[in-house]
């Protein structure tokens, strides 16, 4: 009868277990993900800047060459710092998907191991 109540409190302790890690990761993606919108709404005004200042330089009375211009070089290079940054909050989320399935697989092979382990004990 005792293995009966110990197969049920095993299971309820993998259950709860299994919803704080999910909890838990879920979490941490939502997080990274509310930083990447905000990543993307930078992006999104600094295209909406440098087309502003394009259509200015290119309607412009002189104009002046765009590559050459100082405020659109810094444009372009805050959006590519930006656009790297997104990258890393992608690799962030991947990397704890990975983490988080990697414990679980641990903790599997730990209740494996364990269970083995009572077996013998059972059968004396």
């Amino acid at each position: 009868m005792g293995s009966l109540l110990d197969d049920i409190r095993d299971g309820i302790r993998d259950g709860i277990e299994y919803v704080a890690d999910k909890t838990d990761e879920y979490t941490k993606i939502g997080k990274l993900k509310v930083e990447m919108l905000s990543l993307k709404r930078n992006i999104e005004k600094q295209f909406i800047e440098l087309g502003g200042r394009t259509y200015e330089l290119l309607s412009g009375r002189s104009k002046k060459q765009v590559a050459e211009d100082e405020e659109v070089n810094n444009l372009v290079k805050e959006l590519k710092e930006l656009e790297k940054k997104l990258d890393e909050k992608k690799k962030q989320i991947e990397k704890v998907k990975a983490e988080k399935e990697q414990q679980r697989k641990e903790r599997e092979e730990a209740r494996k191991a364990e269970g083995e382990a009572k077996k013998p004990e059972e059968a004396q």
